[in-house]
């Protein structure tokens, strides 16, 4: 039997780019729908969906669709311990990483926006372990693309006036958000590191894939339920409300399966491709700007031209062409 294969050389760009974009979806739903209900409860609503439809959408391919059963069966039994373990964990440090964040936004909505570009700060957490790990490395124009990128978002998001607007009482409370949404940083990065280490090319995508986005949903919204909802997420998935967290679930499953497929791509460089992920600040500003007419301030519009000026850069192909590929992948796959 044939198993799907992974993209050639250069694809992670592509699905890097892509998963930009979907997550940037995401989070503009996510945005607007918190101007008309509760965020936490519209986040336990969503996250609700997501493993619904994953569970559904797995159903209905495995009851319709023979390829995904023998990849499904493939999985299962080829598969060792130790794989499963990786991408099915994926699943709950995402889901340990969206509950951090609840956390931190809801002790400090005003900072929201700075805090959440700590988040890029998995970039060079992802690209220490892999360096130790297995030795990858960056060109000289990858590490400048990873800052520009970095960089880009940080400014975009006023991070760096974040300390201009504490005032002495709110102190604690600004530090126990801040350890929070880095606390989420930290699962984040333990979630792609996790997702590429169970990417071995003999495992199809679609059943990995579909676990991890499963798991993280019902997880997801097990833990908001259990911490920080009063329940009120039910109103949200009212008929009339219901499209909100399913457009914005079908979003978050797109982008995470774009994801897991462009850490599969033998030469993709984990870090960079993290990089260019966390860069969905872009289409989101570009979102606001098109369907709500919202003209992003100067500093937005500079570092948006950093973010892209970044990614294009990253993208080129390294002096000497090569790369390296992570012992998961066999040596008859690296040409």
């Amino acid at each position: 039997m044939e198993l799907r294969r992974p993209l050639e050389k250069r694809g992670w760009v592509t699905l890097a780019s892509l998963a930009s974009v979907f997550f940037g979806f995401d989070n503009f739903f996510v945005a607007y729908a918190g101007n008309v209900f509760k965020p936490v409860e519209y986040m336990a609503a969503m996250l609700l969906m997501v493993g619904v439809i994953s569970a559904l959408g797995s159903l209905l391919l495995a009851t319709f669709c023979e390829s995904f059963r023998k990849e499904t069966a493939s999985c299962s039994q080829h598969a060792s311990p130790l794989k499963l373990f990786w991408f099915l964990s994926s699943g709950a440090f995402i889901a340990l990483a969206q509950t951090c964040g609840c956390l931190s936004f809801s002790l400090d909505e005003v900072n929201s926006g700075p805090h959440q570009a700590v988040v890029v700060a998995n970039v060079p957490l992802v690209g220490l372990f892999f360096y130790v790990y297995s030795g990858e490395t960056l060109s000289r124009q990858q590490l400048c693309g990873c800052f520009l990128i970095m960089s880009g978002v940080l400014y975009m998001s006023g991070f760096f006036s974040l300390s201009r607007s504490r005032t002495a009482g709110d102190e604690p409370v600004q530090f126990r958000s801040f350890l929070w949404i880095c606390t989420s940083c930290m699962f984040y990065a333990a979630s792609i590191i996790t997702i590429r280490l169970a990417g071995e090319a003999d495992l199809p995508s679609r059943p990995k894939s579909a676990a991890i986005v499963f798991s993280s949903g019902i997880l997801g919204f097990m833990l908001l339920r259990l911490l920080l909802s009063d329940g009120s997420y039910t109103s949200v998935l009212s008929p009339d409300n219901l499209v909100w967290p399913t457009l914005n679930a079908v979003a978050s499953m797109t982008g995470l399966f774009t994801v897991v497929a462009s850490y599969e791509v033998p030469d993709s460089k984990a870090a960079l491709a993290t990089a260019v992920i966390d860069s969905n600040s872009v289409p989101m500003c570009v979102l606001n700007f098109v369907l709500l007419g919202e003209v992003p301030k100067m500093s937005k519009t500079v570092g948006m031209a950093m973010v892209l000026l970044g990614c294009s850069v990253a993208s080129l192909r390294s002096e000497d062409g090569s790369y390296k590929v992570l012992p998961a992948y066999p040596a008859e796959h690296a040409t």
